[in-house]
């Protein structure tokens, strides 16, 4: 069951902390990695230090925290912060593909979701303790909901071919009647509409413009977001410093 909404929470910046998106209509785009700068459609909203741009690609960093890391009742008593990037443009449906490699260290989760300022959200999520499959969810706040519905829709899936520490290309495809979730061009899931429906309210994100998020981040604390990523880390035992890489992301207008 996901619970990423609890530390991605902590993690997202406040709409009139970024640029004013541009037009929502869906403009098609390719972002690369070819040299040290970040492209101009992507802001980092986190410490400079904690990315770095080459012809690899970007790397997003996830560091140990400063000073003693007391681990307690499932718990550590300090959170890593992680590199966070926001799309300086949100648009209204399209394919967005990511293609990653993720580290493979349980607690750590590299998350690729389109999210809306209102707080709508289609995930990707790769748990380091799980590398063999990837995590979709959808959240679309509803003003009845008792909170977050964290795993009414949620899903874990196999990856086709190899893990999550080499490179893949994840997508998600989402139009007003459907998400469509693929590995490597390979349709893995597909949620419609009509399947959203929960205690008589339609949840599904079909009418706020959505921008494009990468990030990793550091699933130790609360308690059930450790659970779920079976954390938390052990920084005893893994390196100071652990990497995500997005190779590129596309967005194809359909």
């Amino acid at each position: 069951m996901s619970l990423i909404l609890l530390l991605l929470s902590s993690l997202l910046v406040n709409a009139a902390h970024l640029p004013k998106p541009r037009a929502a209509d869906c403009q098609p785009l390719y972002i690369t990695f070819a040299d040290s700068f970040l492209p101009r459609e992507l802001v980092p909203i986190s410490h400079s230090d904690s990315y770095d741009v080459s012809d690899g690609g970007l790397h997003m960093y996830l560091e140990r925290p400063g000073g003693d890391v007391r681990t307690k009742d499932g718990v550590n008593d300090k959170v890593a912060d992680g590199a966070t990037f926001n799309s300086t443009f949100a648009f209204l449906y399209g394919k967005v593909t990511y293609e990653l490699i993720a580290p493979t260290i349980p607690g750590v989760v590299t998350a690729a979701i389109l999210i809306a300022d209102e707080g709508d959200e289609m995930d990707i999520e790769l748990l380091g303790s799980d590398p063999s499959h990837f995590q979709s969810n959808i959240f679309a706040p509803k003003p009845n909901d008792r909170g977050p519905l964290y795993g009414v829709f949620s899903s874990v899936d196999d990856i086709p071919d190899g893990t999550t520490k080499t490179v893949h290309s994840y997508s998600i495809d989402w139009n007003a009647e459907r998400i469509i979730w693929s590995v490597d061009g390979k349709d893995i899931r597909t949620l419609r509409k009509d399947q959203t429906m929960y205690h008589g309210v339609q949840h599904f994100p079909s009418s706020h413009p959505t921008r494009i998020q990468l990030g990793i981040w550091d699933a130790s604390s609360p308690a059930g977001t450790a659970a779920w990523a079976h954390g938390p880390i052990d920084w005893k035992n893994v390196p100071r410093r652990m990497e995500a890489v997005v190779k590129s992301v596309k967005l194809e207008c359909t």
